[in-house]
């Protein structure tokens, strides 16, 4: 599902809620309330998906050299090394 798609959904959501006392009176507060909480969810999945985009674009805009798995692989080993040692 598209990042617009969850804002639709949740303006659809909200205004459903706002307007269900007219459109099933004997609905109650408690499916509007239903309806207010999905809207929440939506908008908290956008959120989400925007976060992991922003995260994503700044990865791919990074222009460090990166590094081998050997030379991760030793820095952590080194790094192992220092805790063991201090213990």
């Amino acid at each position: 599902m598209s990042n617009s798609t969850h804002y639709e959904n949740a303006n659809f959501l909200r205004e459903l809620a706002e307007r269900l006392p007219r459109i099933l009176p004997e609905g109650g507060p408690d499916k509007a309330a239903l309806l207010q909480r999905l809207a929440n969810e939506e908008l908290a999945q956008a959120e989400y998906e925007d976060q992991v985009r922003a995260k994503v674009t700044a990865a791919r805009a990074d222009t460090r050299s990166g590094m081998t798995t050997e030379q991760l692989r030793q820095r952590l080993h080194g790094r192992y090394q220092e805790l063991r040692d201090a213990v």
